[in-house]
Protein backbone atom coordinates (compact mmCIF):
# COMPACT_ATOMS: atom_id res chain seq x y z
CA UNK A 1 0.00 0.00 0.00
CA UNK A 2 1.56 3.44 -0.58
CA UNK A 3 0.98 6.81 0.54
CA UNK A 4 1.27 10.50 -0.52
CA UNK A 5 4.49 12.80 0.99
CA UNK A 6 1.50 14.62 2.12
CA UNK A 7 -0.11 11.88 4.44
CA UNK A 8 2.80 10.52 5.63
CA UNK A 9 3.87 14.45 7.43
CA UNK A 10 0.50 14.61 8.48
CA UNK A 11 0.55 11.36 10.04
CA UNK A 12 3.47 12.40 11.29
CA UNK A 13 2.80 15.47 12.71
CA UNK A 14 0.06 13.66 14.45
CA UNK A 15 2.40 10.89 16.05
CA UNK A 16 4.60 14.29 17.77
CA UNK A 17 1.40 15.98 18.78
CA UNK A 18 -0.12 12.28 20.47
CA UNK A 19 3.22 11.68 21.88
CA UNK A 20 3.73 14.97 23.21
CA UNK A 21 0.49 15.31 24.82
CA UNK A 22 1.30 11.40 26.85
CA UNK A 23 4.49 13.31 27.65
CA UNK A 24 3.00 16.27 29.21
CA UNK A 25 -0.15 14.13 31.11
CA UNK A 26 2.96 11.88 32.95
CA UNK A 27 4.86 14.80 33.56
CA UNK A 28 1.77 16.68 35.08
CA UNK A 29 0.43 13.23 36.91
CA UNK A 30 4.23 12.97 38.49
CA UNK A 31 4.12 16.18 39.61
CA UNK A 32 0.57 15.82 41.14
CA UNK A 33 2.25 12.96 43.15
CA UNK A 34 4.94 15.00 44.16
CA UNK A 35 2.65 17.34 45.74
CA UNK A 36 0.60 14.99 47.49
CA UNK A 37 3.86 13.43 49.12
CA UNK A 38 5.33 17.60 49.54
CA UNK A 39 2.01 17.74 51.66
CA UNK A 40 1.59 17.26 55.42
CA UNK A 41 0.19 13.85 56.55
CA UNK A 42 -1.46 13.43 59.88
CA UNK A 43 -0.27 10.58 62.40
CA UNK A 44 -2.05 9.22 65.23
CA UNK A 45 -0.47 7.16 67.75
CA UNK A 46 -2.75 5.63 70.09
CA UNK A 47 -0.51 4.12 73.20
CA UNK A 48 -2.19 1.09 75.14
CA UNK A 49 1.17 -0.42 75.59
CA UNK A 50 1.32 -0.30 79.37
CA UNK A 51 4.12 2.23 79.47
CA UNK A 52 4.73 5.81 79.15
CA UNK A 53 5.91 6.60 75.79
CA UNK A 54 8.63 9.05 74.31
CA UNK A 55 8.19 9.65 70.79
CA UNK A 56 11.32 11.22 68.42
CA UNK A 57 11.28 12.42 64.54
CA UNK A 58 14.32 11.44 62.93
CA UNK A 59 15.68 13.72 60.36
CA UNK A 60 15.57 12.29 57.15
CA UNK A 61 18.96 13.43 55.80
CA UNK A 62 21.25 13.98 59.18
CA UNK A 63 19.48 11.34 61.33
CA UNK A 64 19.15 13.17 64.43
CA UNK A 65 16.13 12.91 66.90
CA UNK A 66 13.64 15.62 67.78
CA UNK A 67 11.92 14.86 71.05
CA UNK A 68 7.84 15.97 69.64
CA UNK A 69 6.22 13.90 72.86
CA UNK A 70 8.08 13.17 76.23
CA UNK A 71 5.19 11.53 77.66
CA UNK A 72 2.20 9.52 76.24
CA UNK A 73 0.77 7.86 78.72
CA UNK A 74 -1.12 4.59 78.09
CA UNK A 75 -4.59 4.75 76.90
CA UNK A 76 -4.67 8.28 75.59
CA UNK A 77 -3.62 9.34 71.62
CA UNK A 78 -1.93 12.51 70.02
CA UNK A 79 -1.68 13.58 66.45
CA UNK A 80 1.06 14.91 64.65
CA UNK A 81 1.74 16.46 61.29
CA UNK A 82 4.82 14.91 59.36
CA UNK A 83 5.08 13.74 55.81
CA UNK A 84 5.42 10.65 53.69
CA UNK A 85 8.78 8.93 53.84
CA UNK A 86 9.73 10.90 57.13
CA UNK A 87 10.09 8.39 60.10
CA UNK A 88 9.31 8.66 63.80
CA UNK A 89 10.78 6.64 66.81
CA UNK A 90 8.58 5.38 69.94
CA UNK A 91 10.40 4.33 73.09
CA UNK A 92 9.72 4.31 77.15
CA UNK A 93 12.34 7.54 78.67
CA UNK A 94 15.73 6.06 80.11
CA UNK A 95 14.04 6.13 83.74
CA UNK A 96 11.54 4.14 83.17
CA UNK A 97 12.25 1.19 81.05
CA UNK A 98 14.86 -0.21 83.25
CA UNK A 99 12.26 -3.51 83.53
CA UNK A 100 12.04 -3.70 79.32
CA UNK A 101 15.72 -3.02 78.47
CA UNK A 102 17.35 -5.62 76.21
CA UNK A 103 20.67 -7.37 77.88
CA UNK A 104 22.69 -4.56 76.36
CA UNK A 105 20.54 -1.88 78.55
CA UNK A 106 19.06 -0.68 75.69
CA UNK A 107 14.99 0.75 75.93
CA UNK A 108 12.82 -0.97 73.05
CA UNK A 109 12.55 1.31 70.14
CA UNK A 110 9.84 0.87 67.44
CA UNK A 111 9.72 2.78 64.08
CA UNK A 112 6.51 4.02 62.35
CA UNK A 113 7.17 5.63 58.56
CA UNK A 114 4.75 7.87 57.77
CA UNK A 115 2.76 6.57 54.33
CA UNK A 116 0.91 8.43 51.46
CA UNK A 117 -2.69 8.18 53.63
CA UNK A 118 -3.95 11.61 54.57
CA UNK A 119 -4.89 10.17 57.82
CA UNK A 120 -2.25 7.09 59.60
CA UNK A 121 -3.54 5.80 62.76
CA UNK A 122 -0.85 3.57 64.38
CA UNK A 123 -2.23 1.36 68.09
CA UNK A 124 1.42 0.46 69.77
CA UNK A 125 0.02 -2.32 72.26
CA UNK A 126 1.38 -4.62 75.07
CA UNK A 127 5.45 -5.66 74.35
CA UNK A 128 5.42 -2.41 71.94
CA UNK A 129 3.55 -3.81 69.04
CA UNK A 130 2.50 -1.80 66.14
CA UNK A 131 -0.88 -2.07 64.15
CA UNK A 132 -1.86 0.16 61.94
CA UNK A 133 -5.27 0.88 61.24
CA UNK A 134 -7.90 2.92 58.30
CA UNK A 135 -10.90 2.24 59.82
CA UNK A 136 -12.33 4.86 62.52
CA UNK A 137 -15.79 3.57 62.60
CA UNK A 138 -17.64 2.14 65.52
CA UNK A 139 -18.13 -1.22 64.12
CA UNK A 140 -14.13 -1.31 63.36
CA UNK A 141 -13.21 -0.21 66.91
CA UNK A 142 -14.93 -2.86 68.72
CA UNK A 143 -13.86 -5.87 66.44
CA UNK A 144 -10.35 -4.71 66.99
CA UNK A 145 -11.34 -4.87 70.57
CA UNK A 146 -12.69 -8.36 70.59
CA UNK A 147 -10.36 -10.01 68.17
CA UNK A 148 -7.24 -8.88 70.57
CA UNK A 149 -9.38 -10.09 73.35
CA UNK A 150 -9.72 -13.22 71.69
CA UNK A 151 -6.59 -13.92 70.93
CA UNK A 152 -5.31 -13.00 74.51
CA UNK A 153 -7.17 -15.71 75.75
CA UNK A 154 -6.34 -18.42 72.94
CA UNK A 155 -2.73 -17.68 74.03
CA UNK A 156 -3.92 -18.83 77.81
CA UNK A 157 -3.72 -15.15 79.14
CA UNK A 158 -5.53 -14.82 82.60
CA UNK A 159 -9.07 -14.18 81.62
CA UNK A 160 -9.06 -11.15 84.43
CA UNK A 161 -6.56 -9.69 82.41
CA UNK A 162 -7.99 -9.84 79.31
CA UNK A 163 -11.15 -8.13 80.49
CA UNK A 164 -9.22 -4.93 81.98
CA UNK A 165 -7.18 -4.36 78.73
CA UNK A 166 -10.11 -5.13 76.86
CA UNK A 167 -12.05 -2.56 79.17
CA UNK A 168 -9.04 -0.15 78.16
CA UNK A 169 -9.51 -0.40 74.08
CA UNK A 170 -13.02 0.08 74.49
CA UNK A 171 -12.35 3.21 76.43
CA UNK A 172 -9.71 4.68 74.11
CA UNK A 173 -11.52 3.90 71.02
CA UNK A 174 -14.53 5.27 72.20
CA UNK A 175 -12.94 8.55 73.19
CA UNK A 176 -11.00 8.49 69.84
CA UNK A 177 -14.21 8.01 68.25
CA UNK A 178 -15.99 10.73 70.34
CA UNK A 179 -13.40 13.47 69.57
CA UNK A 180 -13.12 12.82 65.63
CA UNK A 181 -17.53 12.90 65.75
CA UNK A 182 -16.81 16.49 67.77
CA UNK A 183 -14.55 17.72 65.10
CA UNK A 184 -16.54 16.90 62.09
CA UNK A 185 -19.81 19.04 64.43
CA UNK A 186 -17.18 21.75 64.49
CA UNK A 187 -16.99 21.60 60.76
CA UNK A 188 -19.97 21.50 60.44
CA UNK A 189 -20.62 24.75 62.48
CA UNK A 190 -18.17 26.96 61.11
CA UNK A 191 -19.38 25.93 57.34
CA UNK A 192 -23.01 26.46 58.34
CA UNK A 193 -21.71 29.93 60.23
CA UNK A 194 -19.94 30.82 56.65
CA UNK A 195 -22.67 30.02 54.69
CA UNK A 196 -25.46 32.36 56.85
CA UNK A 197 -22.82 35.29 56.76
CA UNK A 198 -22.68 35.19 53.21
CA UNK A 199 -26.51 34.77 53.24
CA UNK A 200 -27.52 37.62 55.92
CA UNK A 201 -27.58 40.42 53.13
CA UNK A 202 -29.63 38.48 50.73
CA UNK A 203 -32.42 37.65 53.68
CA UNK A 204 -32.57 41.42 55.06
CA UNK A 205 -33.03 42.59 51.35
CA UNK A 206 -36.10 40.41 50.60
CA UNK A 207 -39.03 43.02 50.95
CA UNK A 208 -41.78 40.23 50.62
CA UNK A 209 -40.17 37.99 53.27
CA UNK A 210 -42.81 36.79 55.89
CA UNK A 211 -42.26 35.47 59.87
CA UNK A 212 -40.63 31.89 59.33
CA UNK A 213 -43.14 29.40 60.46
CA UNK A 214 -42.94 28.19 63.84
CA UNK A 215 -41.87 24.40 64.87
CA UNK A 216 -44.99 24.80 67.44
CA UNK A 217 -47.16 27.07 68.94
CA UNK A 218 -47.93 26.99 72.51
CA UNK A 219 -50.13 29.38 74.84
CA UNK A 220 -49.00 31.18 77.91
CA UNK A 221 -51.40 32.91 80.49
CA UNK A 222 -50.32 36.08 82.69
CA UNK A 223 -52.97 37.85 85.01
CA UNK A 224 -55.19 36.33 83.19
CA UNK A 225 -54.26 36.92 79.83
CA UNK A 226 -53.65 34.01 77.22
CA UNK A 227 -50.95 35.00 74.48
CA UNK A 228 -49.79 32.99 71.54
CA UNK A 229 -46.18 31.86 71.48
CA UNK A 230 -44.99 31.06 68.32
CA UNK A 231 -41.80 28.41 69.29
CA UNK A 232 -39.42 29.28 66.26
CA UNK A 233 -36.15 27.30 67.28
CA UNK A 234 -35.78 24.54 70.18
CA UNK A 235 -32.93 23.24 71.78
CA UNK A 236 -31.71 22.78 75.30
CA UNK A 237 -29.18 25.71 75.08
CA UNK A 238 -30.73 28.10 72.64
CA UNK A 239 -34.23 28.99 72.25
CA UNK A 240 -36.40 31.32 70.06
CA UNK A 241 -39.85 32.38 70.91
CA UNK A 242 -42.26 34.64 69.35
CA UNK A 243 -45.03 36.16 71.73
CA UNK A 244 -48.23 38.14 70.16
CA UNK A 245 -49.23 40.77 71.70
CA UNK A 246 -46.80 41.25 74.88
CA UNK A 247 -46.33 45.42 75.35
CA UNK A 248 -48.78 47.36 75.64
CA UNK A 249 -49.30 50.81 73.96
CA UNK A 250 -49.12 52.63 77.30
CA UNK A 251 -46.01 50.52 78.67
CA UNK A 252 -44.79 51.61 75.07
CA UNK A 253 -45.26 54.98 75.55
CA UNK A 254 -43.94 55.43 78.99
CA UNK A 255 -40.33 53.65 77.77
CA UNK A 256 -40.51 55.97 74.51
CA UNK A 257 -41.26 59.04 77.09
CA UNK A 258 -38.77 58.13 79.98
CA UNK A 259 -35.98 57.59 76.59
CA UNK A 260 -36.47 60.80 74.76
CA UNK A 261 -34.22 63.13 76.62
CA UNK A 262 -31.69 60.51 76.87
CA UNK A 263 -31.31 59.61 73.20
CA UNK A 264 -27.92 58.91 71.93
CA UNK A 265 -25.59 57.19 69.59
CA UNK A 266 -25.84 53.26 69.90
CA UNK A 267 -22.10 51.52 70.83
CA UNK A 268 -20.62 47.87 71.29
CA UNK A 269 -18.58 46.06 73.34
CA UNK A 270 -14.72 47.07 72.36
CA UNK A 271 -13.31 43.77 73.52
CA UNK A 272 -11.50 45.39 76.62
CA UNK A 273 -13.86 45.72 78.91
CA UNK A 274 -16.01 48.78 77.69
CA UNK A 275 -17.63 50.67 74.59
CA UNK A 276 -17.14 52.08 71.06
CA UNK A 277 -19.47 53.43 68.75
CA UNK A 278 -18.99 51.33 65.47
CA UNK A 279 -20.92 51.26 62.06
CA UNK A 280 -21.85 47.98 62.45
CA UNK A 281 -24.17 49.30 64.89
CA UNK A 282 -26.60 52.62 63.87
CA UNK A 283 -29.05 53.46 65.93
CA UNK A 284 -30.11 56.15 68.91
CA UNK A 285 -30.53 54.46 72.40
CA UNK A 286 -31.67 55.15 75.84
CA UNK A 287 -31.35 53.32 79.12
CA UNK A 288 -34.25 53.47 81.46
CA UNK A 289 -34.68 52.89 85.49
CA UNK A 290 -36.98 50.49 86.05
CA UNK A 291 -38.90 51.95 89.07
CA UNK A 292 -39.44 48.96 90.86
CA UNK A 293 -41.08 51.17 93.88
CA UNK A 294 -44.10 52.00 91.78
CA UNK A 295 -45.01 48.70 90.69
CA UNK A 296 -47.52 48.04 93.58
CA UNK A 297 -48.94 51.80 91.67
CA UNK A 298 -49.22 50.08 88.25
CA UNK A 299 -45.87 51.59 86.51
CA UNK A 300 -46.51 50.64 83.41
CA UNK A 301 -42.68 50.03 82.75
CA UNK A 302 -42.00 48.10 86.06
CA UNK A 303 -45.42 46.01 84.82
CA UNK A 304 -43.91 44.73 81.66
CA UNK A 305 -40.63 43.90 82.73
CA UNK A 306 -42.04 42.21 85.47
CA UNK A 307 -44.03 39.99 82.60
CA UNK A 308 -41.24 39.36 80.64
CA UNK A 309 -39.44 38.09 83.69
CA UNK A 310 -42.19 35.81 84.89
CA UNK A 311 -42.30 34.56 81.01
CA UNK A 312 -38.42 33.88 80.99
CA UNK A 313 -39.11 31.76 84.22
CA UNK A 314 -42.07 29.50 82.57
CA UNK A 315 -39.98 29.46 79.45
CA UNK A 316 -36.74 28.01 80.53
CA UNK A 317 -36.94 27.70 84.20
CA UNK A 318 -33.47 30.02 85.17
CA UNK A 319 -35.10 31.63 88.26
CA UNK A 320 -34.17 35.16 87.65
CA UNK A 321 -34.88 37.50 89.70
CA UNK A 322 -34.99 40.99 89.20
CA UNK A 323 -32.50 42.45 91.80
CA UNK A 324 -29.36 43.83 90.36
CA UNK A 325 -30.37 43.49 86.63
CA UNK A 326 -29.56 45.95 83.98
CA UNK A 327 -31.46 49.15 82.61
CA UNK A 328 -34.50 48.58 79.83
CA UNK A 329 -33.17 49.98 76.97
CA UNK A 330 -34.93 51.66 74.30
CA UNK A 331 -33.56 52.47 70.89
CA UNK A 332 -34.83 53.62 68.14
CA UNK A 333 -33.76 53.11 64.13
CA UNK A 334 -34.83 55.91 61.57
CA UNK A 335 -35.47 54.79 57.79
CA UNK A 336 -33.18 56.59 55.08
CA UNK A 337 -35.70 56.12 52.35
CA UNK A 338 -35.87 54.00 49.07
CA UNK A 339 -32.95 54.14 46.84
CA UNK A 340 -30.79 56.40 49.32
CA UNK A 341 -27.35 55.88 49.17
CA UNK A 342 -27.20 57.11 53.10
CA UNK A 343 -25.98 54.15 55.38
CA UNK A 344 -29.25 52.69 56.91
CA UNK A 345 -29.80 52.16 60.99
CA UNK A 346 -29.39 48.56 61.76
CA UNK A 347 -27.17 46.52 63.91
CA UNK A 348 -25.18 44.10 62.17
CA UNK A 349 -24.82 40.16 63.38
CA UNK A 350 -24.06 39.91 66.97
CA UNK A 351 -24.47 37.88 70.12
CA UNK A 352 -26.01 39.44 72.99
CA UNK A 353 -24.01 37.35 75.45
CA UNK A 354 -21.45 34.81 75.31
CA UNK A 355 -22.23 32.08 72.22
CA UNK A 356 -18.78 30.34 72.29
CA UNK A 357 -20.44 26.90 74.11
CA UNK A 358 -17.68 27.89 77.28
CA UNK A 359 -19.17 27.94 80.41
CA UNK A 360 -21.42 31.05 82.11
CA UNK A 361 -19.56 33.26 83.40
CA UNK A 362 -20.93 34.79 86.84
CA UNK A 363 -22.82 37.76 86.20
CA UNK A 364 -23.30 37.69 82.03
CA UNK A 365 -26.22 37.63 80.23
CA UNK A 366 -28.40 34.76 79.53
CA UNK A 367 -31.66 35.65 77.64
CA UNK A 368 -33.07 38.80 75.55
CA UNK A 369 -36.59 40.26 75.39
CA UNK A 370 -37.43 42.46 72.44
CA UNK A 371 -40.04 44.31 72.35
CA UNK A 372 -41.74 46.39 69.08
CA UNK A 373 -43.68 49.31 69.79
CA UNK A 374 -43.01 50.40 66.32
CA UNK A 375 -42.57 48.80 63.15
CA UNK A 376 -41.08 50.53 59.87
CA UNK A 377 -42.97 50.21 56.75
CA UNK A 378 -40.00 48.44 54.97
CA UNK A 379 -36.93 46.55 57.01
CA UNK A 380 -36.12 46.31 60.71
CA UNK A 381 -36.75 42.76 60.97
CA UNK A 382 -34.98 40.42 63.42
CA UNK A 383 -33.04 38.07 61.46
CA UNK A 384 -31.34 34.83 63.34
CA UNK A 385 -29.36 33.94 60.77
CA UNK A 386 -27.62 30.71 62.00
CA UNK A 387 -30.89 29.22 62.66
CA UNK A 388 -33.05 30.15 59.52
CA UNK A 389 -35.47 32.07 61.80
CA UNK A 390 -36.51 35.73 60.47
CA UNK A 391 -38.76 37.76 62.86
CA UNK A 392 -40.81 40.44 60.31
CA UNK A 393 -41.75 42.95 62.90
CA UNK A 394 -45.27 43.56 64.51
CA UNK A 395 -46.65 46.29 66.65
CA UNK A 396 -46.42 45.07 70.35
CA UNK A 397 -45.43 42.04 69.60
CA UNK A 398 -42.10 40.21 71.20
CA UNK A 399 -39.52 38.08 70.52
CA UNK A 400 -37.91 35.98 73.36
CA UNK A 401 -34.64 34.12 73.31
CA UNK A 402 -32.10 32.43 75.21
CA UNK A 403 -28.45 31.01 75.01
CA UNK A 404 -27.64 29.43 78.19
CA UNK A 405 -28.00 25.71 78.86
CA UNK A 406 -29.00 25.25 82.69
CA UNK A 407 -28.33 21.34 82.71
CA UNK A 408 -24.69 21.94 81.56
CA UNK A 409 -23.86 25.39 82.40
CA UNK A 410 -22.50 25.80 79.16
CA UNK A 411 -23.71 29.03 77.02
CA UNK A 412 -24.92 27.87 73.08
CA UNK A 413 -22.62 28.16 69.92
CA UNK A 414 -24.43 30.93 67.62
CA UNK A 415 -27.45 29.66 66.97
CA UNK A 416 -29.25 33.05 68.99
CA UNK A 417 -26.67 35.42 66.58
CA UNK A 418 -29.08 37.79 65.26
CA UNK A 419 -28.64 41.48 63.26
CA UNK A 420 -31.22 43.92 63.28
CA UNK A 421 -31.94 44.53 59.58
CA UNK A 422 -31.53 47.70 57.89
CA UNK A 423 -34.83 50.40 58.06
CA UNK A 424 -35.08 51.22 54.74
CA UNK A 425 -38.43 53.43 55.18
CA UNK A 426 -40.59 54.32 58.20
CA UNK A 427 -39.04 54.32 62.02
CA UNK A 428 -38.34 50.66 64.17
CA UNK A 429 -38.92 52.00 67.87
CA UNK A 430 -38.00 49.30 70.34
CA UNK A 431 -37.96 47.98 73.81
CA UNK A 432 -35.23 45.45 74.77
CA UNK A 433 -34.07 43.97 78.59
CA UNK A 434 -30.87 41.75 79.02
CA UNK A 435 -31.74 38.78 81.63
CA UNK A 436 -28.67 37.88 83.68
CA UNK A 437 -27.76 34.99 86.01
CA UNK A 438 -25.32 35.61 88.83
CA UNK A 439 -26.35 39.50 89.72
CA UNK A 440 -28.33 40.78 92.91
CA UNK A 441 -28.23 44.09 94.64
CA UNK A 442 -24.97 43.73 95.61
CA UNK A 443 -23.51 42.90 92.30
CA UNK A 444 -25.62 44.38 90.05
CA UNK A 445 -25.20 44.66 86.09
CA UNK A 446 -23.20 47.61 85.80
CA UNK A 447 -20.55 46.39 88.45
CA UNK A 448 -18.92 43.74 85.54
CA UNK A 449 -17.46 45.66 82.52
CA UNK A 450 -18.43 44.51 78.78
CA UNK A 451 -16.03 41.15 79.44
CA UNK A 452 -18.32 39.98 82.61
CA UNK A 453 -15.37 40.45 84.71
CA UNK A 454 -16.10 42.92 87.91
CA UNK A 455 -14.26 46.20 87.64
CA UNK A 456 -12.74 45.52 90.84
CA UNK A 457 -11.05 43.25 89.78
CA UNK A 458 -10.04 44.71 86.75
CA UNK A 459 -6.20 45.88 87.76
CA UNK A 460 -5.88 41.93 88.59
CA UNK A 461 -6.32 40.58 85.41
Amino acid sequence: MHYSICTLLWVSALLAVVVQSSIGSSSRTLSASNRKKNEPKKIEIINQSGRTLVVDWIHPETGKTTTLHNGVVTGQSTTFNSFVNHTLALHESSQHCDANADSDGNCPVRYITINEKDRQVAHIGRGMTIDEEQETSSSSFTTRCREQASTQLSNGTDPLRVMEELQDCLRVRATILFQRKNDEVALEARARLTISATLENYTCADPNRELSEPVDIRQWTHSNVTRDVLIMHDRPSSQIHVLQDFISAEECEAIQAAAEPKLHRGTVANGSGGHKLSESRKAWQAGVRVPWELETQGNPIAKVVRRLYDYANDAVAYNLTVEGQEDLMSIQYFGVGEGSTEPPDQYRPHCDGSCDGLSHKTGGRVATMVMYCDVPELGGATNFQNSNVFVKPKKYAAAFFSYYDIETGNMETGFTSHSGCPVIKGTKRIAVHWMRIGVDKENSWDTFNTLTIKKADEEDC
